[in-house]
C-alpha cells in the first residue's frame, strides 16, 4: 500500500463574493487544506480533504486526478464544511495500469468568479483593465503517488499523444531568459494583439476561433527538476499543446519555462484557462514542489 500525506495551506486572491455574513474558517486570509491520499493494493484511489483555513465556513473544490498525465474521472465537486473531513475516491477501473505516476490536486469551483461571471465579455474587460481579474488563484499544489513498479518518464525528448503513442520533441527548447523587469507571477496568459503577443489574464475571442497562450514558470533554487505540463478549459483537459494533451519539461532553477499553447473557444460565455505543472522527480514524495501557475479568463463571443 502506497500513502500519502500533506497539509497545504496556500495564500491565495479570494473571489469577490459577499461572504460578510459567513463565519470565517482558520485564518480568513487563506485558503487551506489538510489532505490524506493512498493507492491501495486494489488499485484503488481514497484520499479525503478538510478545510481548515478560509474567508467563509464552506466552499466547493473540485479535484482532479491524472494518470500518466491524462485526466481520469474523479467525481463532481465537493462541499466542504470548516474543519469536517470529506472522503472521495476513484476506482481501479478508472485508474488503470500506472506506467509513470498517480497525480491529483482540487480546483475552485466553480471556475469563474462570481464578481466576473456577473459581467459579459466587454463589462469584465472594461473592469480590469488595469488590474487582474479575481479568483485566479489555485488553491493547492499537486501530489504525486506513484505505485510500486511505476517509474517516471524516461528523461529525453518524448511526450505522450492523445492516443497515448508517443512522438518526438525538443523538451529543452521550452526554457529561455528573459529580462527579470519582465517576470511576473508563475502564469498561463492569453497572447492577444496580433503578432507582439501582448499578454492578458482576461480575453475574448468568437466561439470557435483558435486561442493562444503562454505557460510560463520561474523555478527557484529547489524549484527545478521534471515537469509534467498539461492545461484545463474549465474542468476538461485540452491538447494544448500541438494536439498533445501534455508536455513533459525539465525546469533549470533560475531560468524561465516558457511554453506557448491555444485553445479552441468551446462554446459562449466564460472559461477558465487553468495550466497544471505536475511533478516527476524519482520517488512517492519528490523534493521539488513546482509553485501553482495563476488561471486565466476566456469571454467567448457567441
Amino acid at each position: 500500500m502506497l500513502a500519502a500525506w500533506r497539509a497545504v495551506v496556500l495564500v491565495a486572491v479570494l473571489p469577490g463574493v459577499a461572504w460578510a455574513s459567513s463565519p470565517p474558517c482558520g485564518q480568513p486570509g487563506l485558503i487551506g487544506f489538510a489532505s490524506t491520499a493512498e493507492l491501495t493494493g486494489a488499485g484503488h484511489l481514497v484520499a479525503t480533504l478538510t478545510l481548515t483555513d478560509a474567508a467563509v465556513a464552506s466552499l466547493s473544490a473540485l479535484p482532479l486526478v491524472f494518470v500518466d498525465g491524462l485526466a481520469v474521472d474523479a467525481g463532481g465537486p465537493l462541499a466542504l464544511a470548516c474543519g469536517q473531513e470529506v472522503a472521495w475516491s476513484v476506482p481501479a477501473g478508472r485508474i488503470g495500469r500506472v506506467e509513470h505516476a498517480v497525480h491529483w490536486t482540487v480546483l475552485p469551483w466553480p471556475p469563474v468568479a462570481p464578481a466576473v461571471a456577473a459581467l459579459d465579455g466587454g463589462e469584465a474587460l472594461a473592469r480590469y483593465a488595469d488590474r487582474a481579474p479575481p479568483g485566479l488563484y489555485p488553491w493547492s499544489d499537486v501530489e504525486l503517488l506513484r505505485p510500486p513498479r511505476a517509474t517516471p518518464w524516461p528523461r529525453g525528448t518524448n511526450a505522450s499523444g492523445p492516443d497515448t503513442s508517443t512522438r518526438s520533441l525538443d523538451a529543452s527548447a521550452p526554457a529561455r531568459v528573459e529580462p527579470p523587469s519582465d517576470l511576473v507571477d508563475d502564469a498561463s496568459e492569453w497572447l492577444v494583439g496580433g503578432d507582439d503577443g501582448r499578454r492578458v489574464r482576461l480575453a475574448r475571442a468568437p466561439v470557435g476561433a483558435t486561442q493562444r497562450f503562454v505557460l510560463r514558470y520561474l523555478p527557484g533554487q529547489h524549484g527545478g527538476g521534471p515537469l509534467v505540463a498539461t492545461c484545463l478549459l474549465d474542468d476538461r483537459q485540452v491538447p494544448a499543446f500541438d494536439g498533445l494533451p501534455f508536455v513533459l519539461v525539465e525546469a533549470v532553477a533560475g531560468r524561465l519555462v516558457a511554453l506557448e499553447g491555444a485553445v479552441v473557444v468551446p462554446g459562449p460565455g466564460w472559461h477558465r484557462l487553468q495550466c497544471l505543472l505536475l511533478p516527476d522527480d524519482a520517488g512517492e514524495r519528490p523534493i521539488t514542489w513546482p509553485r501553482p501557475l495563476v488561471a486565466a479568463y476566456l469571454w467567448g463571443d457567441p
